[in-house]
Parts: structure tokens; C-alpha cells; sequence
């Protein structure tokens, strides 16, 4: 009998009722696929990850199904299933949605932005620089998620529900940006945060929307640099005009990303 090669990074999962099954499995493969555990490409078989998480293979395939449908995974042709590949287009059209929904998070929140959330979004930065000089990238990254929710805190339960689901797609995203800039990766986005959040404590709308929507398209632009450099961006472009009402400033993002 061939011996079975383990998914490194996999472990049981806990299930405190079987029947339950399907949404503990599918949240932490997410999980794993999101924090790089289980890389694009990375090939899922079926019998090798239901021994390792200790279920079937009946959840496992709704599971598998349910992240194909997020576009997490992909089938082949031959029906093996592997962990997606990073798409650009994927990228850009995350980004751009997530610029234009969380800048109406943001308006939602201009007018409601009291004392309490304001020192919690201090102190989360605050806890963003220690995590980013210690080098520890998953705290950061947790604590960067609940800033930009507290930034948002204004919205809604469905506008919620949508952000968290763009934050969530972009998390790969912010990795590779992170795998790119060693040494840097930290130094724009603190001054970009600490400028959104002096412009939202004095309610510059002007400067809050531009300067989140351009703030999120860095990101972006940087990534498709590194991993497509051939790819034109649409969404995320147009997302920014939309915002900035002014194609110029665009530009100006676009040449200073280039040059950086």
C-alpha cells in the first residue's frame, strides 16, 4: 500500500458535533488557505486531507465545493482539486470592490466616530508598530483587519458582512506584499493609516475617502508589480477616479507605485 504524503500545516479539527461537520471544516481550510498555510498550487487530496482533519469524504467534497465557489480552489480537468493559483484579475477586482465599499464604510462612520472608537483606533495602532518591529506578521495582520473595521465601525450589518468577506480575499494579497518588502513593508502603510485616521478624528471627508481608496490600491499595485507585471488594472483604477473624481491623481498613485 503506497504510503500517504501529509499536507504540511494540516491538523485534526475538533468538532464538537459531527453533524456540524461542514462549516468547522470549510472555515479552517479557509483559514489555511488564506494565511498562506496552504500555498496556491498546493495539490488536495481528498483521502490525504480526510485522514488528516478526521472526518469523511462526504463534508470534505461540500467543503471542497463550497471553496471552489469562493474561488479558493480549483478543479482540474481531472478532477484533482489544488489550492488556487493567484489571480490577477482576481486581484484587481477584489481590490476595486473593496476600495469603493469600504470608502462608503468609512463616510457611513465620518459622523460617528466618537471618543471611544478613536483611541481604540490608536491603540490598534499602537499595537501595529509593535508587531510589525517584533516581525510578528500574523498579529499584525489581525490587528490591521480590526483597525480598518474600526475605521468602518458606522456600517451597517449587510455593508459588514460584504467588507469582512473583501477583507478576508485580500489577506493573501497583503502576504505576497509582505513576502516582497522584507524590510519596508510596514513603513507606508503606517503613515498612510495614521493619515486616514487624523482625517477621520477631523472629519476632511475629502481627504478620508481619497486617501483610504489610495491607500488600498497601493497594496494592490504592488502585488500585481511583483506577481504579474504584464497585467493592465481596470477595477482598481476606475475605483480610485470614482472616489478622486480626478483621473490625475490616479496617476500620480500609478507613477509613484512604478517608481517605488
Amino acid at each position: 500500500m503506497p504510503r500517504t504524503t501529509l499536507i504540511p500545516g494540516i491538523e485534526r479539527v475538533v468538532i464538537p458535533e459531527p453533524r456540524q461537520a461542514i462549516p468547522y471544516v470549510h472555515a479552517y481550510l479557509r483559514d489555511r488557505i488564506l494565511d498562506g498555510t496552504l500555498r496556491p498550487g498546493s495539490k488536495l487530496s481528498q483521502v490525504t486531507l480526510s485522514q488528516q482533519l478526521g472526518v469523511s469524504r462526504t463534508p470534505l467534497r461540500e467543503v471542497l465545493r463550497l471553496l471552489q465557489t469562493e474561488g479558493l480552489v480549483a478543479v482540474e480537468p481531472n478532477q484533482r482539486t489544488r489550492v488556487a493559483e493567484l489571480d490577477p484579475e482576481e486581484l484587481d477586482e477584489v481590490y476595486g470592490s473593496r476600495i469603493l465599499l469600504e470608502v462608503l464604510g468609512i463616510t457611513l462612520t465620518l459622523d460617528r466616530f466618537d471618543a471611544e472608537r478613536r483611541r481604540t483606533a490608536q491603540k490598534q495602532l499602537k499595537t501595529m508598530r509593535a508587531c510589525a518591529k517584533r516581525g510578528d506578521i500574523e498579529g499584525w495582520i489581525e490587528v490591521h483587519a480590526d483597525f480598518h473595521r474600526t475605521l468602518t465601525a458606522g456600517a451597517g450589518d449587510t455593508l459588514q458582512r460584504q467588507l469582512r468577506l473583501h477583507a478576508d480575499r485580500a489577506a493573501r494579497y497583503i502576504r505576497i506584499y509582505q513576502a516582497a518588502e522584507p524590510r519596508t513593508w510596514d513603513a507606508a502603510g503606517d503613515r498612510e493609516h495614521t493619515e486616514i485616521l487624523d482625517a477621520l478624528i477631523e472629519r476632511r471627508l475629502n481627504d478620508v475617502t481619497s486617501g483610504l481608496a489610495h491607500h488600498l490600491a497601493r497594496t494592490a499595485l504592488h502585488v500585481l508589480a511583483d506577481c504579474a507585471p504584464g497585467f493592465e488594472p481596470r477595477a482598481v483604477p476606475q475605483a480610485v477616479a470614482m472616489v478622486d473624481n480626478n483621473e490625475a491623481a490616479w496617476r500620480a498613485t500609478l507613477a509613484a507605485v512604478a517608481s517605488a
